[in-house]
């Protein structure tokens, strides 16, 4: 009886390590959505554009990867959609980190569960730079932090990643804010910046050196280590080393349940598509960061993320 119990066992262990090599040979059979949550022209349309035939090149069968705009509440529309889809490969999305992550930082009820999706890889993380009007009443974080009216800060919807990591730097540093909603996108931030209608934003740092280099907006606070400006200090300078962390992560993932055999084969084709030397001298030529991570690793920093914006839960929360 024991006997027949572990030939049983070994059986059943057999017929799923076919089954599930069977499914990774026979996926895909057709061309694979890859969502994006936001209009076109912005920096997440970008990378899923340049990297969509990439990651269709790597795939055991030769489909395509189409990208598909899906905009409505912040992002949340096209992450409800995904939610629940047909959890078979056919549907996947970059994420928005930590925007994406705010309902569950907040406990606000959700129609998805961020953490329940299936992770493939996180392709790159954009630093952050604060920028103001080059010819503008302040001039430096100083200036900022001395100034006795709200300062305006453009964002494109409360649970954009802009809003998120403004919001923290913002009660770290000292700094009267005030957040206005509503712009689409990143370029028209940016304009209301050099229009004078706003303030201040925190921009990726490709983006303000495009207007740096003209003469529109000034840099007055670097997120990363060593800031690539001349004259701009570091949050570690400053005395804010905890801020460094804060950036944009932009994050494939899939429905939840997706079979492991059908998420290897996307993962390995979007890490073999995402160093391609075509993709990887398009970034480094534009400055732009691409080094795509495995799921594992991509499990790992989501679940670190959360973690992290947890702790500033009652920053968030304020008004």
């Amino acid at each position: 009886m024991f006997q027949k119990t572990i030939l049983s066992a070994a059986a059943l262990g057999a017929t799923m390590a076919l089954s599930g090599g069977a499914l990774a040979a026979d996926f895909p059979k057709k061309n694979i959505n890859f969502i994006i949550p936001y209009g076109p022209g912005g920096g997440f349309d970008t990378y899923v554009r340049k990297i969509a035939p990439l990651i269709a090149k790597h795939l055991p069968n030769k489909v395509n990867v189409l990208p598909k705009n899906v905009t409505g509440a912040g992002g949340r529309k096209a992450l409800n959609d995904l939610y629940r889809a047909k959890p078979n490969g056919y549907t996947i999305a970059i994420f928005n980190m930590p925007g994406m992550l705010l309902d569950k930082i907040l406990g606000k009820k959700s129609r998805f569960d961020v953490e329940k999706f299936t992770w493939l890889s996180q392709i790159a993380v954009t630093p952050y730079i604060l920028s103001v009007n080059s010819k503008g009443p302040y001039q430096s974080i100083e200036a900022l932090k001395g100034a006795s009216e709200a300062l305006k800060y453009p964002i494109t919807s409360p649970n954009s990643t802009a809003y998120v990591a403004g919001k923290i730097m913002a009660a770290a540093i000292g700094l009267k804010v005030k957040f206005l909603p509503g712009y689409k996108g990143s370029a028209k931030t940016s304009l209301s910046i050099i229009r004078g209608d706003t303030h201040i934003s925190l921009f990726a740092v490709r983006q303000h050196a495009k207007y740096a280099k003209g003469g529109d907006l000034k840099g007055v606070l670097s997120f990363q280590e060593k800031s690539p400006f001349p004259g701009v200090p570091t949050v570690r300078e400053i005395g804010h080393p905890e801020l460094a962390v804060l950036a944009t992560e932009r994050i494939i993932g899939t429905v939840p349940g997706t079979p492991k055999a059908i998420a290897n084969a996307l993962e390995q084709a979007i890490i073999k598509g995402g160093n391609e030397d075509s993709i990887q001298s398009w970034a480094k030529k534009g400055k732009r960061s691409l080094n795509p991570l495995s799921a594992a690793d991509t499990q790992k920093r989501v679940t670190h993320l959360v973690k992290f914006y947890s702790k500033f839960r009652s920053t968030l929360e304020a008004k």
